[in-house]
């Protein structure tokens, strides 16, 4: 039984008392008295708010529902008042994820009803890598009656996600390939769809490869060759030391949010093309990972060779989950972070053939990724870069900072390597497609 049901049969109790008494003592005053206690449980009801479930009815929009991390989203809540009773004090909190911040509007707000009829609430929130849930709407409703309320939590129709991630439909990858069948088309004959060349037939060939045509116009038998499609060995390295971790403004996106966002998305379309992936994360605590989640990790490096297993395809999620976790949000870009190596870049080298194809995602915040991929480079491993441009050029340091990078960028493109430079508040497919266009110039 609640405080309300309680003090009601009190004052009821009294009530009934007094009036026993009054009649029993025919006692006017006691009539009379009786009849305070009956007004106050009168009063209390008639004011009493109702279940706010009873007749309202919330309704949440958000715009876009899927967008890109680091860009923001404006999400509208909108309350439909359904009873005819005055509402004099509603007060309305929406369910915000805990992991978004709000950078526009407010998601609180206080109504007054009187009668059918709606009112909204609008906010914006900055989003980050990663699909978020919206709880639901807390709602306060008081009556006239001082310290008379309710509380409720009241899911809200409409949308209830916000995600936030990259979709690349192209990713920079050469013809090395491995003797799997996959979806890169190599200039090697053998079976597949496009015509390659004509050889002389061999008593091992099956019968549909055999040139049907020449051998009837000539009688003479040959074999037709295909454009043979194979799958890559890919190894993805992302960067997640504490220099990597750094970003515009405290409610945006980490550069290494941004990494795994791109990394994880590449990573998926990768191994939905058949190729082997791997991954290595710079930064993570390599035997604490291997302690919570059992990856056999083989050395201090974060490391998981390339695969493409069912097994394989959840370890390198909790890789990429481990390495989103590992910073939160700086001031600013400018702000300064030691190099954090974590290891020798010989590692990743030993680690790999020349078959084995690198990309590497980094805000290339300092001068590590940038030896790490000369390195790669020297070893003849094809190698290429994603970097996110994370600075923020309204500050002095933000702009010192942005130059540093833009020479880092030009040193790594001056040897030739391949760098998907980007905003990342925009989708990186346009610069892909261009990546490619000069790679195939």
């Amino acid at each position: 039984m609640n405080s309300y049901a309680r003090w009601r049969r009190t004052l009821i109790g009294s009530s009934l008392l007094l009036a026993a008494g009054g009649i029993w003592l025919a006692s006017s005053v006691l009539l009379v008295a009786a009849m305070a206690p009956i007004g106050f449980v009168a009063y209390a009801t008639v004011t009493r708010p109702p279940k706010a479930e009873s007749d309202l009815v919330c309704t949440r929009t958000v715009t876009p529902m899927r967008t890109v991390p680091g860009n923001t989203a404006r999400v509208t809540l909108t309350i439909h008042y359904q009873g005819e009773r005055l509402r004099p004090d509603i007060r309305v909190v929406d369910g915000v994820p805990d992991d978004l911040a709000v950078v526009g509007g407010s998601p609180r707000g206080g109504f007054t009803f009187d009668g059918k009829e709606s009112s909204q609430l609008e906010y914006t929130v900055r989003a980050r890598y990663g699909e978020f849930e919206f709880s639901p709407v807390s709602i306060v409703s008081r009556g006239p009656a001082t310290g008379s309320s309710t509380t409720i939590e009241l899911p809200a129709d409409g949308d209830t996600q916000l995600q936030a991630t990259y979709d690349p439909e192209q990713y920079p990858l050469s013809e090395r390939t491995i003797p799997i069948t996959g979806e890169i088309t190599t200039d090697r004959g053998d079976e597949g769809l496009e015509f390659h060349s004509i050889r002389q037939y061999e008593p091992t060939d099956p019968a549909s490869r055999i040139n049907w045509r020449q051998y009837a116009r000539e009688r003479e038998l040959s074999t037709i060759e295909y454009r043979a499609k194979e799958a890559a060995e890919v190894l993805t390295v992302v960067d997640a030391r504490p220099s990597a971790g750094q970003a515009a403004g405290l409610t945006a996106p980490t550069g290494t949010e941004f990494c795994v966002a791109l990394a994880s998305d590449i990573i998926d379309a990768l191994l939905a093309d058949r190729n082997a992936v791997g991954i290595a994360t710079l930064g993570i605590d390599a035997s604490e990972l291997h302690r919570e989640t059992l990856i056999p990790i083989d050395s201090d490096l974060a490391w998981l060779p390339p695969k493409n297993t069912a097994a394989s395809r959840t370890q390198i999620q909790l890789l990429l989950d481990a390495a989103a976790a590992t910073v939160a949000p700086q001031e600013e870009t400018s702000r300064s972070s030691s190099n954090g190596a974590p290891f020798d870049p010989i590692e990743i080298i030993d680690r790999t053939t020349q078959q084995t194809q690198v990309i590497v995602f980094s805000p290339l915040c300092d001068a590590f990724p940038v030896e790490l991929v000369k390195q790669l480079d020297a070893a003849n491993r094809d190698v290429s870069v994603y970097s996110p441009a994370i600075v923020d050029s309204e500050t002095a340091g933000g702009r010192i900072a942005a130059v540093k990078r833009e020479l880092r960028v030009h040193e790594l493109e001056t040897r030739g390597i391949s760098v998907v430079n980007w905003t990342p508040t925009e989708s990186p497919e346009l610069t892909v497609e261009q990546d490619l266009a000069r790679r195939t110039q």
